[in-house]
């Protein structure tokens, strides 16, 4: 039977400005004001290819972005259907809490006989926006003073406090999974990454600080990275023990990368090689 449910009781997949479609062989969750007619029209799209992988295949279509599963057989995708619909609930959740990020449109499985055999998640294009390492590239290209690239890192750790508060952990919080159009709002991508619920304990903390390290120490001297990486600090924690170990353990982690490059024959990339030469 084809038809659209809302679900009797609370749903973490459904919230109230959504609704669940049921028809053979398929599952979606959508947002209410899209018609079946308009989810299919869009699904069915060629659309602009953004990214392929062994996991899954990327695809652009108007305002929209289509991520569809490719990875393992129906009785992997069932027995890992928590994981494949994290990155739903953290949109959900995070938006909830005021947290950016690309605008949730549908979340569809498909199904045979009682098993998973894919997915597909949509959500919106942000058009405009650039990774925050990329921003932050063209600030220093274009000679930015001191107080605006201040300014920038504050709003940036703002953003990424708001995680914390959301109660959310991001695994993957390096520049390349947070964009930005005008270095002041920041919204936060590959979800899949993203853990809701748990404790934002200091070993947690500390990997995302030296991700984020990291991805800015080749632009900027640390008289701009040590106020940005205090700011994300909580009182409990002493800058002066923290902010050490966040330097060590980025240039372990730097160094482990650029061997696995090397052993690959991958010349290595670092966003400091595209800066202009020092007069």
């Amino acid at each position: 039977m084809t038809g659209s449910e809302t679900s009797k009781k609370a749903d973490p997949m459904c919230p109230d400005n959504f609704r669940i479609d049921r028809t053979p062989g398929q599952t979606a969750y959508v947002r209410r004001d899209v018609t079946a007619e308009q989810l299919a029209a869009l699904l069915a799209h060629p659309g602009e290819a953004l990214k392929s992988s062994p996991k899954a295949e990327v695809r652009r279509v108007g305002h929209w972005v289509i991520k569809e599963s490719r990875t393992g057989g129906a009785v992997s995708l069932t027995l890992k259907r928590g994981r494949h619909r994290r990155a739903w609930l953290a949109a959900l959740h995070l938006r909830r809490n005021q947290v950016c990020v690309p605008e949730p449109l549908a979340f569809v499985e498909k199904t045979r006989l009682g098993l998973v055999t894919g997915h597909l998640h949509v959500f919106q294009y942000l058009a405009g926006f650039r990774d925050v390492e990329q921003f932050a590239l063209a600030l220093a290209k274009g000679g930015a003073g001191p107080d605006t690239l201040r300014l920038f890192l504050e709003h940036l750790a703002d953003a990424v406090k708001s995680l914390e508060r959301a109660g959310a952990y991001h695994a993957d919080l390096s520049g390349k999974n947070i964009l930005t159009r005008d270095g002041a709002a920041f919204y936060f991508i590959d979800l899949d990454a993203v853990i809701v619920g748990e404790e934002y304990e200091a070993g947690r903390r500390m990997k995302n600080h030296v991700q984020l390290y990291d991805s800015f120490c080749d632009l900027f001297s640390d008289t701009l990275m040590v106020p940005f990486i205090r700011r994300m600090l909580p009182e409990s924690e002493d800058p002066r023990m923290w902010l050490p170990r966040v330097r060590q353990e980025q240039a372990e982690r730097r160094a482990r990368i650029e061997a696995k490059w090397e052993k690959q024959g991958v010349r290595p990339r670092r966003i400091r090689d595209e800066l202009p030469p020092a007069p």
